[in-house]
């Protein structure tokens, strides 16, 4: 059946680009989220239900013309897997189409995501700026790695993000919500501001997925994801995702893409397309879970403040209301009980919720923050919540804070 199909492929080169490649924005915005994860393929996939895996590095041709003729069509062309592949373009097209349009490249992790999408934008003598408590090693490259290549890059609080864009800013890197604090951030103020001046606004969407948070639609430029996350769902995939408008997709495929080569494997695509088709309903078991567990810390004294989206002031559920449609399962709490001692105690007599980084995978997990910085982060603790029953969950929260006023 894989040889067959193949052949069919190999046979009908124009058909290959207008299967995998061709999207139309136009008419991807008049469609549902599940046209887009169930209907996959048809005839060309001679009705298979999943999509075959292409593993495989590279593609034949049958004659001088046609390899001529796919060399000067890389972008679409299935020359090399480094390129373009089939798998790949199942995924990358549903992606682009869950956001609203443009068009997507897949990596094989997050972070080859938001190196190769920056480094695209920026260059010796460029401004550019990061809202501060972004992901860790988004953190490491505007600190450590841009200055090193001559760009004047800086961590910036997000309440002072739009003053710190100049006329030399070319690029504006954001998180919202944030995934420590939960902060959100005006996406279409920030957008205006960066676009006044000439400068590209990145977002790290990895908390909300296309399904939560559309930021195409409030201006911003280029969508980064951690597909390792929700997308994937499963928590046996690494992969990320940068989706932008076609003319900019061109420039990266042609350069970056190519060059550094952190192209995301057949077999981690197809694992991804298996997470898209459960995506909205883990999403929604997640966030009705979610509230509950969230209700219940809400009622227990040894809380101080819970913080998830829309959660810290008015003004801040007024952002949530106009640009995200729901929650998923990340949030943090801040302990009264702020010793270190006491914190150990609680994530350790945790039973259900397992220790661990990373998030959206089927199992609930307890990261505590003093791990990391013990001063500026005592007693607070990030859970990402699961598929276990809420009713599980918040016994297990119970007995663990009712041990430590034992």
């Amino acid at each position: 059946m894989f040889i067959a199909f193949l052949f069919l492929l190999l046979k009908n080169e124009v058909q290959i680009y207008a299967v995998f490649f061709i999207f139309d924005q136009k008419s991807a915005k008049k469609m549902k989220n599940t046209d887009f994860i169930f209907n996959i393929l048809g005839e060309e996939n001679l009705e298979s239900v999943s999509p075959p895996i292409f593993q495989t590095s590279n593609f034949r041709f049958r004659n001088f013309k046609s390899f001529r003729d796919a060399l000067a069509d890389e972008e679409k062309a299935l020359i090399y897997s480094r390129g373009n592949n089939p798998t790949l373009g199942v995924l990358a097209e549903k992606l682009a189409a869950l956001e609203g349009g443009g068009k997507a490249l897949l990596f094989s992790s997050g972070m080859g995501a938001i190196s190769t999408a920056i480094l695209s934008v920026v260059k010796s003598g460029d401004h550019a700026i990061c809202v501060e408590g972004a992901y860790s090693w988004t953190h490491t490259i505007f600190t450590k790695i841009l200055p090193h290549y001559g760009v004047d890059s800086h961590m910036v609080p997000a309440a002072r993000l739009i003053e710190n864009i100049t006329p030399l800013t070319r690029l504006v890197f954001i998180e919202s919500p944030l995934t420590k604090t939960f902060e959100l951030l005006d996406l279409k103020l920030i957008a205006n501001a960066a676009h006044a001046v000439g400068a590209v606004v990145m977002i790290d969407n990895s908390y909300s997925t296309p399904l939560l948070q559309r930021p195409m639609d409030f201006g911003v430029d280029m969508v980064l994801y951690s597909a390792t996350k929700y997308i994937g769902g499963h928590s046996d995939v690494v992969g990320g995702v940068l989706i932008c408008g076609s003319e900019k997709y061109s420039e990266i495929f042609k350069n970056e893409y190519l060059a550094f080569g952190a192209i995301m494997s057949p077999m981690s695509a197809w694992l991804f397309l298996r997470g898209l088709r459960t995506m909205p309903i883990r999403l929604k078991q997640i966030a009705a879970t979610t509230k509950q567990v969230i209700g219940f810390l809400e009622s227990r004294p040894e809380v101080e403040k819970l913080l998830y989206p829309g959660s810290i002031s008015e003004q801040q559920m007024q952002l949530f209301q106009s640009q995200m449609k729901g929650i998923s399962g990340l949030f943090s709490v801040q302990f009264k009980n702020k010793s270190p001692e006491v914190m150990e105690a609680f994530v350790n007599n945790l039973r259900f919720f397992q220790m661990a980084v990373s998030w959206g995978g089927h199992e609930s997990l307890v990261l505590p923050y003093a791990l990391w910085d013990e001063q500026k982060h005592s007693g607070m603790v990030r859970f990402s919540i699961g598929f276990e029953e809420p009713e599980t969950l918040i016994a297990d929260l119970e007995q663990s804070l009712d041990c430590l006023s034992v």
